[in-house]
């Protein structure tokens, strides 16, 4: 067998459906999960994509993940509201939380929510993208509890703090979604797995071993090895940034930091800030200004054979050729997939599809 196969988006998104459904969720909350994950995948983000799913049944198995959770407001002061997931999954608990914070805005002209015990929420651009499709300016960071201790601080040589990401969205015109997504390490942790489970090396200058050595081997990180805060000799920079999520998400919420207690539980606590346009200027003069803000940048002279991108434009054009090409998947990712689907008793196999040429400019 090849070690990648291109695998049909709309069957991966089914395959992905079933496992949540058979598994407990309600059909619908089965479906959000599978589209947020082959959403991933399509944005070239294959880290939050399906490969999580294993990783979600073993915390399913293990009575960690509650399917079919509804949050709970435990706390309301109107423009600010703290939300408990009640243990759910992250990409369900969030996506609740996110309505929330897009309606406080509406009314208030700006909102501020946490949401603590919750798992793994996905990836972080799609709870902005909701906030900036309702006319908002949507933040998000989230951490990890005190768990995930992925990311050296700047200056250091062990792991002590998560890859700590944030998103932000804004509302556009003809470049909608104008929206970032990214880590405060050099790396995305999943993406190491992407790395690793496809038998890659790194990329340079993003990983140490366990004594501070730069490596390419993925494994090391395992090993007692850690990602380096982005910014490379500038570091000190995502470390800072991390710090801010860390208070933010872990502190501020109550959901737990790095540091806290020696053996915390796994809470992607979120901190979430929604900012309605209408409130400062129209929004379809705001809209307008944004795409003559990109126009002007895109228009850049550029370095050959590259250009100026739009916040948003390489998952763009990445989810247009994969929906295409079909989603690239590492040997061991599709193995892990089917034997999820064979313990569950779901008849699906998944087969890959024969690459289409590239068109030519």
């Amino acid at each position: 067998m090849p070690d990648t196969h291109h695998i049909p988006p709309d069957s991966l998104e089914r395959a992905a459906f079933e496992i949540f459904k058979a598994s407990g969720s309600p059909e619908a909350e089965a479906r959000l999960i599978a589209s947020r994950l082959l959403k991933s995948n399509l944005a070239g983000h294959d880290s939050h994509g399906v490969i999580r799913i294993p990783f979600y049944m073993r915390l399913l198995r293990d009575g960690i993940i509650k399917a079919g959770a509804e949050v709970e407001i435990v706390k309301d002061n109107g423009a600010t509201v703290l939300v408990d997931g009640h243990w759910g999954y992250g990409q369900s608990a969030m996506e609740q939380t996110s309505h929330i914070a897009v309606a406080r805005a509406q009314e208030h002209g700006i909102s501020a929510v946490g949401v603590t015990h919750l798992l793994h929420i996905g990836r972080l651009a799609d709870y902005a993208i909701t906030a900036a499709n309702a006319g908002l300016i949507g933040i998000v960071s989230t951490s990890a509890g005190g768990v995930g201790q992925k990311v050296t601080p700047f200056g250091g040589i062990a792991a002590r703090i998560a890859t700590n990401p944030f998103a932000a969205a804004f509302p556009g015109g003809a470049y909608a979604p104008v929206v970032f997504d990214m880590a405060t390490s050099t790396v995305a942790e999943g993406k190491v797995q992407v790395m690793r489970d496809g038998k890659l090396e790194a990329p340079e200058n993003i990983l140490i071993d366990k004594e501070g050595n730069p490596t390419r081997n993925p494994l090391d990180l395992y090993e007692g090895g850690a990602i380096l805060p982005v910014g490379g000799a500038k570091g000190y920079k995502g470390y800072l940034m991390a710090f801010m999520v860390e208070v933010l998400a872990g502190l501020l919420t109550g959901g737990g930091f790095v540091g806290k207690e020696e053996d915390p539980a796994f809470n992607n606590c979120t901190f979430m800030i929604c900012i309605d346009v209408e409130s400062f200027r129209p929004l379809d003069t705001f809209k307008g200004e944004i795409d003559r803000l990109i126009d002007y940048l895109k228009a850049t002279p550029a370095r050959p054979g590259e250009g100026v991108l739009y916040p948003g434009e390489v998952e763009a054009r990445k989810e247009e050729e994969r929906r295409r090409t079909g989603i690239p998947l590492a040997d061991t990712t599709v193995k892990n997939l089917q034997q999820e689907m064979d313990t569950l008793g779901i008849p699906i196999r998944l087969e890959a599809q024969a690459v289409a040429p590239t068109p030519q400019s």
